[in-house]
Parts: structure tokens; sequence; C-alpha cells
């Protein structure tokens, strides 16, 4: 019996996976616009860009204009974008959104257990999610790609 492959695709320094087969997004609670939810439950209404970023990271701080875009144009269109900070002192956070704002939901995990939950590689990587289920992930962030990747999720959305 054959087991489902992973397919990945290299653009530059960002990596681009497809699973073979749908994967479960593991789930967590997150406050959205002050209403307690889950991430499954979001996801069975919306497509969900579930990032995961840190402070110190530094492709994050062109990712954040990127996110800002995405909620602006593809918001309306079912988008939900949450980025989750991985910091372990979530105030090591304050100086990073100061300088680069965050026009969508910030979730904190200082204990690193959705990040563990995810097996995050790495800073920044992100995932499209819907109805609970992974679509595809990308490690990494390159200002470049930033076109491809806007049309990619748009095209998740129709």
């Amino acid at each position: 019996m054959h087991q489902p492959l992973l397919r990945c695709l290299m653009f530059s320094a960002a990596l681009l996976c497809l699973p073979a087969t749908a994967t479960p997004a593991p789930d967590f609670a997150l406050t959205l616009g002050g209403q307690n939810t889950t991430l499954n439950a979001l996801s069975q209404e919306r497509v969900v860009y579930l990032d995961f970023w840190a402070s110190w990271c530094g492709p994050c701080r062109y990712s954040f204009p990127f996110m800002n875009q995405l909620q602006s144009e593809l918001g309306p269109k079912g988008l939900t974008i949450i980025a989750v900070n991985v910091d372990v002192d979530p105030d090591d956070a304050k100086p990073f959104l100061q300088k680069y704002p965050a026009d969508f939901a910030i979730h904190y995990d200082p204990e690193g257990t959705v990040a563990e939950a995810y097996q995050v590689p790495g800073m920044p990587t992100s995932y499209l999610i819907k109805n609970g289920e992974i679509l595809t992930h990308h490690i990494g962030f390159r200002k470049s790609q930033s076109g491809a990747l806007m049309a990619e999720i748009a095209g998740y959305l129709e």
C-alpha cells in the first residue's frame, strides 16, 4: 500500500507544501472580536489564514503588511487572519506591533502549545484552513512571492 506523499514546491526561500490528503487542523480556543470561539468553529464559516510569528522574526516585518493587505482585500470575501505570536513574554510583541500594526486578530501562545500542535518549523509559517482541515501551508515569507500567494489564497475563496 502506498503512503500519501506531501508535495512541496520551492519558491526562493519560501516553501509551499500541499498535503496529499486532507489534514485535520489542530483546534484551539481563541477570542475574536470580543467573542470566544475555536479555530475549527471559525473555519466552518470562513477560510482562516493562520500565521505563526515572533517579534524577533525578520521576514515577519514584511509579512505583516502583506496580511493587512490580505485582510483588506480578501476579508470581505470570507478570509479571516489570525496571527499567533510565540514569544515567551507577550510584552515582547508590543514594540513589533507598534512598528508593524496588525489589522487582523493576534493570538498569544507564550507556552507554545498551539505552535507545537502545528509542528511549526520556523517563523513565519502560515496555514490555510477551511472546515477544520489544512488546505496548504507556507514556510517563510518573501515579498517577491506575495502576489502569487494572494492569488492562491483568493482561489480558495471562490
